[in-house]
């Protein structure tokens, strides 16, 4: 795993959920502006984690001025030595810190079952990555301390939903012609086919089950100042109205109405890469 993969995020991120028609027009002002970044279109699956009552996503449906949750979040087909991140995301007073930890699927699976961070890391290295670099970034083990402390808070964590999406990421066009990076750190993603699996209920689907309307998309808009004037009157133009919506917090809702049961469990990584 490359060492130049970014560890920590700050920045607001504001969601809107768009029809067809609305998608379609934003799509067409981005030509020339933004374009998608060198991964195109991935599909997304994060397993989210919280206590046996689910009590993490219950406080944050109260919106409260601080919430976090802790997630694996693999992007594509995952093997056992392929690239996770174990992330924690935080909102204080409206602005997202993301804090997160590359390390291998099975490493992951290890940490997250009670092995200490660094001996995960050790025992399982990504592709590309040896045993003696594993685990020397100090960022990354200064997160892993972060998790170690979110599941001391929280007492006994296991995993509780999986969400998954197609996900197309859009950023200013660089010179190879792909998004990247603008000096705002202005990103814009489009989640579509939203669906989730609720890893406790007493019979699990044997298929991930639909967040929103087939022809809808979530569209995440990530910046670290305001927005630039030509995005402010596209969406005005598309009556582009922020939401309140997450992935979790949906499946949640969604988990309640079908009357799931909780279960015991460790902190596991599962069905990132089912």
């Amino acid at each position: 795993m490359a060492r130049d993969v970014q560890s920590v995020f700050e920045r607001k991120e504001t969601k809107y959920r768009l029809s067809a028609d609305q998608y379609r027009a934003i799509l067409d002002a981005l030509e020339g502006r933004l374009a998608p970044d060198a991964y195109g279109s991935t599909v997304v699956k994060s397993a989210y984690f919280d206590t046996e009552q689910r009590d993490m996503v219950a406080r944050s449906l109260e919106k409260p001025f601080y919430k976090e949750k802790l997630r694996v979040r693999g992007y594509g087909i995952v093997g056992k030595d392929d690239t996770v991140f174990v992330e924690i995301k935080k909102k204080y007073d409206g602005v997202v810190y993301k804090r997160r930890i590359g390390m291998s699927y099975a490493a992951a699976r290890a940490y997250l079952d009670g092995m200490p961070y660094e001996k995960a890391c050790r025992a399982f290295p990504a592709k590309g990555e040896s045993q003696t670099t594993c685990a020397s970034h100090e960022e990354e083990v200064q997160v892993a301390h972060e998790v170690d402390a979110l599941a001391s808070r929280w007492g006994a964590l296991s995993a509780s939903v999986v969400t998954s999406c197609v996900r197309t990421a859009y950023g200013p066009i660089g010179e190879d012609g792909y998004g990247c990076s603008g000096e705002d750190g202005l990103r814009i993603t489009f989640d579509s086919s939203l669906a989730y699996c609720d890893l406790r209920a007493k019979r699990r689907a044997s298929s991930f089950l639909p967040l929103i309307g087939p022809e809808e998309v979530i569209m995440e808009i990530k910046v670290r100042g305001s927005y630039p004037k030509w995005l402010a009157d596209v969406l005005a133009q598309c009556n582009a109205y922020p939401c309140s919506f997450s992935k979790y917090g949906e499946a949640y809702k969604r988990c309640m109405q079908r009357c799931s049961k909780p279960v015991d469990g460790k902190r596991e990584a599962v069905a990132v890469c089912a």
